[in-house]
């Protein structure tokens, strides 16, 4: 192995990558997706939010930072296809992987660690003196015993197809890390590079969209054309600005790209309807920010150039960089250059790249260059201490949003950015934003909603409740007591649901991802996890207690089964079936938490009755689905009729708007039409009639926008405080009149039988 220089630079589009579908000869195959479908990314943040900045996550330390994206999960994914090409070895599966052992992280870390130590340069310098050498000598016995440089050298014996495969995936890892970690703003740019080292160039295209505004880097693509030719009719561009916008379709971006790309207008015909907007830009007069360009600042005072230089600098590698790497001696020499290890370098530069952004956007305290930063980066990397990358200011959330870093303050400290963060006008107890961390927008619409709840909200946040539960070791009471602690004493008019995310993934493994999931399914599983933790109080204050005779017992034990969440959001269903055969009647009871309503189908409009009706009404049972009866002890036809035998202090209502059509699964976009009260006289059992309990109050909704597999989720929810109604965009927040309340988006309601009063808190 040996190092060289590997310059990235930015260059346009031939002419062979933008041949329009009627200009290809030959047999091709088609690509295996189709156009439509190709965006049905289940990785989703906002389907029509509208964004004025970037969001993106918080870390103390740039290591920290790193290692988040650059986890074992990638470091398995990218040797994963190593176990058959060992000598001597057949192939294997490519679903087959190994177990990544922490020795073996750490030595993979170690391997990138010593060339990056040399740091990347903004520009083209291809020459980094004698200290690369003297350090690679030094290191050469650790190298040779490295199991990852060995892995590595299996890879390079794969055919050159495999290898693209093997380097795609690990790009399409990481990239799904940074999704998690930054949403970008609205403006993007797909930039171009070509790859060389010492003057010889290499087969390999990198594509990359990055944030015009940050200089992040979104996604990128690592391509040959000659392969993507082979592979599909469509043209190069096409198929290398798809695999870029996969992630971020109908987000309504405006996406700017070179005009060499233009392709007699093609290609702006193909993504209009997608929800994409692109703008041609001729190369030579590309900007990288808005703020950069003289004309628009005519005159600048010393604070602006000040400001200017600095955004300028952030943005600088997106015209292209140069960074060190290790190369086979063979490359070296003959003609035909590897893929396989420019690519991955060029994947660890475009790493340290966005560690260094997310680091200046976190605001460190002073102005660190490229090189300097991935320097010291990279010698932290190897588990070795005694260098490290200099520790964030410590912000009052582990989540940040910015307007734009065009109006980021001058960053002189790190106190400047937590005003920023805290802010200075005053919001009311309960309105309180949650930061998205990655598709968490399902998850932060039921905090909301749960934080309006307020006998919940009273009860969780009583001191002798909130001792007990630390006493019991109640993890996810806890730690939503402490997220309610912050959304309704806290000064912040936004905070970051990071821990109490962390704990629900790690007992409810379906949610452990960051892909979009059902908010009715999440709100299930936390209200029957925080059912489980509180029965744990109840039984331990029952054992103290001890009754002294046997039949309190059975009190003593119906009470630790009880808890404030069963008492609130528990309500009983009655079922009489009617054997139409013989007359037979049986009643039977069954308890709800959430009641799943029907949409009527071929409207464009209902009303929230109108579900309730047919959730209610009379349903015959024929067929397969016919019942036992117990009198003719045989299967027979059975009319069934559904009552409200006992309603819940708290109503929740699910609109089924997912369904099946055919054979495919759609969204009922069904205009359901409700108000702030609602009467269930009519669906109550003859039990229930004579109570006071049929008349419910709206207080908190849950909205979905998008479609099926791409969609967005926010909440309004009235204030018991002020009695107003807010609406909740993640951490954006805002007051709304109860006109606005009514949306043909509506997913969930929450009904309260009694009026919501000033919740009765310590400290409130």
């Amino acid at each position: 192995m040996k190092a060289k220089a590997l310059s990235v630079k930015e260059c346009t589009w031939m002419s062979e990558e933008c041949h329009l579908v009627d200009e290809l000869h030959g047999d091709f195959q088609r690509d295996s997706l189709c156009l439509p479908n190709i965006f049905r990314s289940k990785k989703v943040k906002a389907f029509t939010r509208i964004q004025t900045g970037p969001t993106y996550q918080v870390y103390y330390t740039a290591r920290e930072l790193l290692l988040e994206v650059l986890d074992r999960g990638a470091i398995q994914e990218l040797i994963r296809r190593t176990a058959g090409v060992k000598a001597g070895a057949k192939h294997q599966s490519r679903e087959q992987s190994t177990d990544l052992s922490e020795e073996e992280y750490a030595e993979a870390l170690t391997w990138f660690s010593i060339v990056l130590q040399n740091g990347l340069s903004v520009g083209e310098n291809h020459s980094f003196g004698s200290e690369l050498t003297l350090k690679l000598d030094r290191w050469q016995g650790v190298l040779k015993r490295n199991s990852f440089q060995t892995s590595i050298l299996s890879v390079t014996r794969l055919q050159d197809a495999e290898k693209l495969e093997a380097i795609s995936a690990f790009c399409s890892h990481l990239t799904r890390r940074y999704q998690a970690l930054y949403t970008p703003s609205q403006n993007l740019s797909v930039k171009k590079y070509c790859l060389s080292y010492q003057q010889a160039p290499c087969s390999l295209y990198l594509a990359v969209l990055c944030d015009m505004s940050s200089g992040f880097i979104c996604n990128m693509y690592l391509y040959c054309p000659e392969q993507l030719l082979r592979r599909s009719r469509k043209p190069v561009v096409e198929q290398v600005v798809v695999h870029l916008l996969r992630p971020f379709c109908s987000h309504r971006h405006l996406i700017q790209l070179d005009s060499s790309a233009w392709m007699e207008g093609k290609l702006t015909d193909i993504f209009c309807n997608l929800g994409v907007n692109i703008q041609f830009v001729p190369f030579a007069k590309r900007t990288i920010t808005k703020s950069a360009s003289s004309s628009s600042l005519p005159v600048m005072s010393k604070h602006q150039r000040t400001f200017e230089d600095s955004v300028s600098q952030l943005v600088a590698h997106l015209q292209g960089w140069t960074g060190p790497a290790m190369f086979l001696l063979s490359d070296l020499k003959g003609s035909v250059v590897d893929e396989f290890l420019p690519g991955l370098w060029v994947t660890l530069h475009i790493i340290c790249i966005n560690t260094f952004v997310l680091h200046t956007l976190q605001g460190s305290g002073r102005q660190v260059h490229l090189k300097e930063f991935t320097k010291t980066l990279a010698s932290q990397l190897a588990v070795d201490n005694s260098v490290t990358v200099p520790v964030l200011p410590r912000l009052n959330s582990n989540s940040y949003q910015e307007t734009s870093i065009t109006h980021l303050p001058k960053q002189s400290s790190g106190p400047l950015m937590e005003n920023k963060k805290q802010g200075c006008e005053k919001h009311p107890p309960g309105v309180c934003g949650l930061d998205n961390s990655g598709n968490s927008c399902y998850l932060n619409a039921v905090f909301q909603c749960l934080c309006s709840t307020v006998p919940l909200v009273e009860h969780l946040l009583n001191q002798d409740t909130h001792k007990e539960l630390a006493r019991c070791k109640c993890r996810v009471a806890v730690v939503f007591v402490r997220l309610l602690e912050e959304m309704w004493l806290g000064k912040s008019s936004s905070c970051a649901p990071v821990e109490a995310r962390s704990v629900l993934c790690s007992i409810l493994p379906q949610f452990n991802n960051h892909s979009q999931q059902d908010a009715q399914e999440l709100l299930l599983f936390l209200l029957n996890a925080l059912h489980d933790d509180l029965k744990k109080v109840n039984q331990i204050r029952s054992s103290i207690r001890q009754p002294r005779q046997d039949q309190n017992r059975n009190c003593a034990t119906a009470a630790a089964e009880s808890t404030i969440v069963s008492n609130l959001f528990e309500g009983q269903l009655s079922y009489m079936t009617l054997c139409m055969h013989c007359d037979h009647q049986a009643h039977s009871t069954q308890s709800f938490t959430v009641l799943s309503l029907p949409i009527p189908t071929d409207t464009i409009k209902c009303s929230i009755q109108d579900c309730l009706s047919l959730f209610f009404e009379q349903t015959v049972l024929t067929g397969g689905e016919q019942m036992l009866c117990s009198v003719c002890e045989l299967r027979r036809e059975t009319a069934v009729l559904t009552c409200l035998d006992k309603p819940p202090e708290i109503l929740m209502l699910h609109l089924k708007r997912f369904g099946c059509k055919g054979k495919n699964q759609v969204k009922l976009r069904t205009n359901v039409v409700f108000s702030t009260k609602l009467d269930l006289t009519p669906f109550l059992s003859s039990s229930a009639q004579n109570s006071s309990c049929s008349s419910y109050s709206l207080y908190a909704v849950v909205n979905h926008t998008g479609h099926l597999n791409m969609g967005h989720y926010t909440a309004l929810c009235r204030n018991a405080l002020t009695r107003t109604w807010h609406s909740f965009d993640d951490s954006v927040v805002r007051e709304i009149q109860d006109s606005v309340v009514q949306s043909p988006n509506a997913y969930m309601l929450l009904y309260s039988r009694k009026p919501l009063h000033k919740p009765k808190i310590h400290g409130l």
